[in-house]
């Protein structure tokens, strides 16, 4: 299809090659008809409106509940809810001169943490959860011996990546951590 449309041809003359190289049943004019990759302007309210009224709501006051900003704004519930705790929030705080100092003290007081008790053996991540995985041995437990409960990845890593790319990403944080208190929060690439 991509080789038709730079040839400049409808979508009628694409599915009838399509059809006689392939043959019968390979496509149909509907499905090579739409070369256009932006979207059409569309009727009603632009989907993006709730998304801004809601960031600055957060910017002036990030503590603000679900309630509070349904008040305010008269956006349902569940599109506030939706927004509200999704991955943006914490990234608009970082921005924040107290966000930056809060960043630069965690990195510091976790590099203190790995440089008395080297922790990083121990920890298990899932998606964006990090969990300090002890184990504490007992008689009984409610796991199978030598099984740990339900894990995403630890240092070691998992079945669909390599183990030395957990291990030395893992292994790397205390080196992050100096890089983050080092450049007073800022990102670090």
């Amino acid at each position: 299809m991509l080789h038709c449309f730079k040839k400049g041809n409808s979508a009628k003359d694409t599915a009838e090659e399509i059809f006689t190289v392939y043959g019968s049943g390979t496509t149909t004019i509907r499905t090579v008809g739409n070369f256009d990759m932006k979207d059409e302007d569309r009727s009603g309210r632009p989907a993006t409106t709730d998304t801004d009224i809601i960031k600055t709501v957060l910017t002036e006051n990030s503590r603000y509940s679900v309630r509070e900003i349904v008040d305010a704004t008269n956006i349902p519930k569940t599109t506030v809810h939706k927004h509200r705790y999704e991955v943006w929030v914490p990234h608009l705080f970082i921005r924040t001169e107290t966000g930056l100092t809060n960043r630069v003290s965690t990195c510091d007081l976790l590099l203190q943490r790995h440089e008395r008790d080297p922790f990083l053996k121990r920890l298990v991540t899932g998606d964006e959860t990090w969990i300090l995985y002890q184990n504490v041995h007992r008689k009984r437990t409610w796991s199978k011996e030598n099984r740990p409960s339900t894990i995403w990845w630890d240092w070691k890593g998992v079945k669909s990546k390599l183990k030395q790319f957990w291990k030395e990403g893992i292994m790397r944080l205390p080196e992050r951590w100096k890089k983050v208190i080092e450049q007073n929060g800022s990102y670090i690439t």
